[in-house]
């Protein structure tokens, strides 16, 4: 048992996890260097990861390179060039014009802070979408707005959706068109305020609703239709009741929250969500197998302690990725990614990277490197041949075990966000005492998108102005809901608190006793029933 030495919680190491950093371990002039058993728990090295990604803190600037005005996520302050997405993928540019010789006689993370100080930065991840200019990290879109982390979306505003069209206020909705503040669903059709639903249409403020339709404030319930507080009526009698429910009057709309929120609470949960698996743990799983202390992810392999992965395969330690294989402590990254550790953002066709950030097509055995494309064999950004290259990464990791850096994540100070502009923010919240007592950044954050708004509405919670566009009026106006009081980041803050925390515990399933590993806490009040019990409760 080892103890983390940052929040000083007790953390296993097993005999899956050894074998593993063995296998990632890389080898070079010869010799091979073994990746050291972590000194944080895997909690804390997760939220470290999410402290380099800014998913949704946008700001207005210009472009260092043409001067144009653009959204960035970064403003005017940092120290670095940032080209917009344009000019960052030209041909204007080559980042080995950066490239300088490593001293020996300072630390490597020094040097890497000051390499990415210089070489210019994509103002925001977007690729091959259209009208998509306030939105980041965001791929084969048309027609949204503040959206993040999406792709192949279509007029889809606010949140984080995934192949959806005509979506307002999502968090990971997937597959599914026409819905309001629907998270963590998928294949839904005219749904609003739902929550671990899929398959379904006309769903209105539902839970773990599956393969139904027309239901209201309803819990657990699979192949049904017009059910109200999971009682059933006939058509007339459903449609005559919702006549008479007011959606656009704030009060009414608390209460039918209030009461569904009552009925989660009577009725069993299940320990994780999740189908088609095999010897899983964490919560949000969907077919695979062999994997542990996962959050989030689908079509995986042999993974451990990782957020919303896709298609990977041993893989631990990771944030944010799609179709790799062999990623070790890396937070976003997609396309063809192989034995890569300790990066952030490299996508596209990389190969055998470490302590890299930003470089994407065709990277292969390089070091330390900053915003590279179609290269192999660089060290801070410098180009070697094959055989300079094998001997000097060598002495660069004896450097750094002296330095005790080698094995280590970068550090939080070495990101270039803010903690509260950081997706760490989101999932592990603190306030601005809590940041700055820890060590970290903190930021004064202005929304790009009020950037001289005249109807600015003010947010009840945070007291900030946000507006409501037209396109999103006219959805809710469609659903009869009464217009939004909250921001639209304050709104993404709610959906994601609707979440357990990605953490697991032991507690006895409430129905026959059996141990099990879940995201509900043992004190928490509400029934949890491993997944046997719970799929005999609810589909029997």
């Amino acid at each position: 048992m080892n103890t983390c030495k940052s929040c000083k919680r007790n953390f296993s190491v097993t005999d899956d996890d050894l074998k593993f950093y063995d296998k990632i371990s890389p080898v070079f002039n010869g010799k091979k260097y073994a990746i050291p058993i972590p000194d944080k728990c895997p909690h804390c090295r997760m939220r470290q990861r999410m402290i380099f990604r800014n998913e949704s803190s946008l700001c207005h600037r210009k472009c260092s390179k043409t001067g144009k005005n653009i959204i960035a996520m970064y403003d005017e302050s940092v120290s670095f060039p940032v080209y917009c997405p344009e000019v960052w993928f030209g041909d204007s540019w080559d980042p080995r014009d950066y490239g300088r010789d490593f001293d020996f006689n300072r630390p490597f993370f020094e040097q890497f802070v000051e390499l990415r100080n210089e070489v210019p930065h994509l103002s925001i991840v977007s690729s091959n979408n259209q009208n998509c200019d306030f939105c980041n990290i965001v791929g084969e879109s048309k027609d949204c707005y503040l959206t993040f982390g999406s792709i192949e979306c279509e007029n889809c505003y606010y949140g984080m959706p995934y192949r959806c069209k005509k979506c307002c206020d999502s968090l990971l909705l997937r597959n599914s068109e026409l819905c309001i503040q629907c998270t963590d669903s998928d294949k839904l059709y005219e749904c609003i305020y739902c929550q671990n639903c899929s398959n379904s249409h006309g769903l209105k403020f539902c839970y773990g609703v599956h393969n139904s339709s027309d239901c209201f404030s309803c819990v657990n319930l699979n192949h049904k239709e017009y059910c109200i507080l999971d009682k059933q009526y006939t058509k007339e009698e459903y449609e005559k009741i919702l006549s008479g429910i007011d959606l656009t009057n704030d009060e009414v709309l608390k209460n039918v929250i209030s009461k569904l929120k009552n009925l989660k609470k009577e009725l069993p949960h299940r320990c994780y969500i999740g189908t088609n698996n095999e010897d899983v743990s964490g919560n949000y799983i969907f077919n695979c197998k062999d994997c542990h202390d996962v959050y989030g992810v689908s079509e995986c392999r042999d993974t451990n302690h990782s957020y919303q992965m896709l298609g990977v395969n041993d893989c631990m330690d990771a944030n944010s990725g799609e179709y790799g294989e062999l990623v070790y402590e890396v937070v976003a990254f997609f396309s063809s990614v192989n034995r890569v550790a300790f990066c952030s953002f490299v996508w596209d066709s990389i190969d055998s990277v470490y302590y890299s950030a930003q470089c994407n097509k065709n990277v292969k055995d390089c070091f330390g490197c900053v915003g590279l494309k179609h290269a192999q064999y660089c060290i801070l950004n410098k180009q070697y041949t094959k055989e300079e290259y094998e001997k000097m990464v060598a002495r660069i990791i004896e450097h750094m075990i002296k330095d005790k850096q080698w094995g280590q994540f970068f550090p939080a100070s070495v990101s270039t966000f803010a903690y509260n502009e950081s997706a760490a923010n989101d999932y592990f919240p603190l306030s601005k005492e809590e940041i700055l007592k820890q060590g970290f950044k903190w930021k004064e954050i202005e929304g790009a998108e009020n950037k001289d708004a005249k109807d600015a509405l003010i947010c009840e919670v945070t007291g900030k102005p946000f507006r409501i566009i037209p396109q999103e009026r006219a959805m809710y106006e469609k659903f009869g809901l009464a217009l939004p009081k909250r921001s639209p980041r304050q709104r993404h803050l709610d959906r994601v608190t609707l979440r357990n925390p990605m953490f697991l515990w032991d507690r006895k399933c409430d129905k026959c006793g059996m141990l099990i590993r879940t995201t509900y806490a043992p004190d928490r009040p509400e029934k949890v029933y491993c997944e046997k019990c719970y799929l005999n409760e609810v589909y029997v």
